[in-house]
């Protein structure tokens, strides 16, 4: 097996342990919301108000956490770090700020686009299934499709190549 598919291997392992400080942030979430409303928190308005405060409350801390670790001295997630793995420039050096938030924000697009779509079938109460939504449906799962088929055939993702990224074995 080639050193990019041993490494794409290790990434989706990195990930998959990534997901674990992704759920213990939801948990805590929904406990602190669960302990401020005494269990019974009001349910949201309109699908747009539950959209953006899953923004707000998920998906923007996630990102942030993300790129502040990858831009971070360690250059890697908790994931990344403990499969020995860092995220850094094409050339090498640590990736900025900027460009690691870049890196995840296109990483959790298709995340924040399935958000929206479970959003609007669970609250658009008895009106039809909103036609635009089968746009964003259609994303949020050719997106991940397709990132998982390139970083396992050339070991980059789209959203590494847009912020001039690589991801290596730790040195």
């Amino acid at each position: 097996m080639n050193n990019e598919r041993k490494i794409a291997i290790r990434r989706l392992l990195a990930f998959a342990l990534d997901w674990f400080v992704i759920a213990l942030w939801g948990g805590l979430l929904f406990g602190v919301v669960m302990l401020a409303t005494g269990g019974g928190p009001a349910p949201p308005e309109n699908p747009w108000t539950a959209q953006a405060l899953g923004f707000l409350t998920m998906t923007l801390p996630v990102t942030v956490y993300f790129a502040l670790c990858e831009s971070s001295s360690m250059r890697a997630s908790l994931g990344k770090r403990l499969l020995g793995l860092v995220v850094s420039r094409e050339s090498g050096e640590r990736l900025s700020f900027a460009s690691a938030l870049l890196r995840n924000a296109g990483k959790f697009v298709p995340w924040e686009l399935g958000h929206t779509v479970a959003l609007q079938a669970a609250l658009s109460g008895d009106a039809a299934f909103p036609m635009w939504v089968w746009g964003p449906l259609a994303v949020a799962f050719a997106g991940p499709l397709r990132w998982l088929v390139t970083v396992v055939a050339t070991g980059r993702t789209p959203y590494d190549r847009w912020a001039s990224a690589r991801v290596t074995s730790q040195a």
